[in-house]
């Protein structure tokens, strides 16, 4: 619960603080001058020593008061799509995810809720619209679904909710993304 309450926390704070120094402009590019950031090829040469493969996307995001590179990689070992995260502060990976279609039989065995279920906790929190839904698995094995939320108020939000207890495990602003989801 107060991890949960810590991450609103930080988010509120972090579109307050946008809110208060931008006052005509919205949480956009011009506020990544608020990090000292690594290159994003440096990243990158993290998350290909991660996943060997073909970077298909990118996203720069704020997890807490983080700012954090994630590529998408399909990867050329095995033909899945991986999230690979990386402190852009720091520039080294953090976190691994593996995305997974709905008949994945690990996902869909070790699931406890269903992918609507967790869409409708993610839109009691952060109203506005889903733009994009996943299903992943953690290389620790946890099971999440992410929502990319278009919210009412103007920002998107990256939500990610538990699969097996349908809380809310973090929610990020997205400052940028380049690139497409793989259809």
């Amino acid at each position: 619960m107060f991890k949960y309450f810590f991450t609103i926390l930080i988010t509120i704070s972090t579109a307050h603080l946008f809110a208060n120094n931008h006052k005509s402009d919205t949480a956009d590019l011009d506020d990544i001058k608020l990090y000292d950031i690594v290159k994003v090829e440096h990243c990158l040469d993290q998350a290909y020593d991660t996943i060997p493969g073909h970077a298909r996307k990118l996203e720069f995001k704020i997890e807490g008061d983080d700012p954090i590179y994630e590529f998408d990689i399909e990867s050329i070992n095995d033909g899945f799509t991986y999230n690979v995260e990386c402190n852009a502060e720091e520039g080294f990976i953090i976190e691994v995810e593996k995305e997974v279609s709905a008949d994945n039989k690990i996902f869909s065995s070790g699931a406890k809720i269903s992918i609507e279920k967790a869409k409708s906790n993610a839109i009691a929190i952060h109203p506005g619209k889903v733009v994009s839904q996943e299903r992943e698995i953690g290389m620790d094995g946890s099971l999440t679904y992410e929502f990319d939320i278009q919210t009412d108020v103007g920002y998107e939000i990256k939500v990610d909710v538990d699969a097996v207890t349908g809380k809310i495990e973090e929610a990020n602003i997205e400052l940028y993304e380049i690139g497409m989801e793989k259809e």
